[in-house]
């Protein structure tokens, strides 16, 4: 039983830490996004493969080619973009709250468990 609720808890871990790195990602992005809406138009490198970068000016009508996952790609409006990246940010965080909240109960399961042997 109690290599059962270790091997559970260990992956239960393993997601969660996975669930805040996308969260520092998406965190990132709408930081990103936020700084970009107070001003336009706005100079950017963009980075066209193998690490070379091309100068470019972004304004407030151009579109931004959003990652949304699973090799998905969109078209945003800046301001677009920027809501999706805060629902997704509070998306991430109940998720992250479930995991974190799991982890609090197999962790109690395995002190009960220790306390009985």
């Amino acid at each position: 039983m109690e290599w059962l609720v270790r091997t559970r808890l260990e992956s239960v871990c393993v997601q969660r830490d996975k669930i805040f790195e996308q969260l520092a990602k998406v965190r990132e992005l709408r930081r990103n996004l936020g700084m970009f809406l107070s001003k336009a138009p706005s100079l950017v490198q963009v980075n066209v493969g193998c690490d070379f970068y091309v100068d470019g000016e972004v304004d407030e009508e151009a579109l931004l080619l959003v990652d949304i996952g699973k090799d998905l790609y969109l078209e945003l409006q800046p301001q677009e973009a920027l809501e999706t990246a805060i629902i997704r940010e509070n998306v991430l965080e109940k998720i992250g709250e479930f995991y974190t909240k799991r982890i609090g109960e197999l962790d109690g399961w395995l002190q009960i468990y220790n306390v009985e042997n």
